[in-house]
């Protein structure tokens, strides 16, 4: 393992392991932490390729999902790691100083299954409740009727971006999850800064 049990790193030939690491670890935290900021930034009211603000900020909560999980990709063992794949998880997580209590929301990869099986949750829910859920928006223009559908109806709205309490609620297979949006910022800061010092080891900064 690289980093001994003094934090210092030892180079015993799996050096292009970790900085293939470092690099893909820092670059997607740097892509969730600008999904936030499009997010956090309101649509743009100029020209855009979207068709709509829906569809604005459908897509950066999509990436900010994806983010996340890549970066849990990189952490959470589960059960059929073995192998390389497996001493490659356990070397991140001892490098990058990786605890799931303290990266709750980075050690949970449910919301980003959810968003790459989208098509299945809603055929589920098309065919059980006739309805089609998908991606929903909580903002200032929402209706005091709508409002109580998306927070009490998680069942067939089962993505759903809160803009005025900066949550993410997903709910996969009965689970109802919520993303504090303030929170995961925090773990994602807190994360870049452990993922550098490693790659200042490595000399990459």
């Amino acid at each position: 393992m690289p980093l001994n049990a003094q934090g210092l790193y030892i180079d015993n030939g799996e050096k292009p392991y970790e900085v293939e690491a470092a690099y893909y670890l820092n670059y997607y935290i740097i892509s969730a932490l600008a999904a936030m900021e499009y997010i956090d930034s309101g649509f743009p009211h100029h020209e855009t390729v979207f068709d709509n603000r829906i569809q604005y900020y459908h897509y950066h909560s999509d990436h900010l999902l994806y983010a996340v999980g890549q970066i849990s990709n990189r952490f959470i063992i589960v059960e059929k790691d073995s192998g390389l794949k497996l001493e490659r998880k356990k070397a991140n997580r001892a490098n990058c100083r990786f605890d799931d209590t303290v990266f709750p929301i980075l050690s949970n990869k449910k919301a980003r299954n959810t968003i790459e099986h989208i098509d299945e949750y809603n055929q589920g829910i098309i065919a059980d409740m006739h309805g089609v859920g998908g991606f929903n928006l909580i903002d200032s223009t929402c209706d005091s009727k709508l409002l109580d559908t998306l927070y009490n109806r998680k069942d067939t709205h089962i993505y759903t971006l809160d803009l005025l309490k900066r949550k993410i609620y997903i709910t996969r297979k009965g689970e109802k999850i919520t993303i504090d949006m303030v929170a995961l910022k925090n773990e994602l800061l807190t994360l870049q800064g452990n993922v550098n010092n490693f790659a200042s080891l490595l000399a990459l900064h």
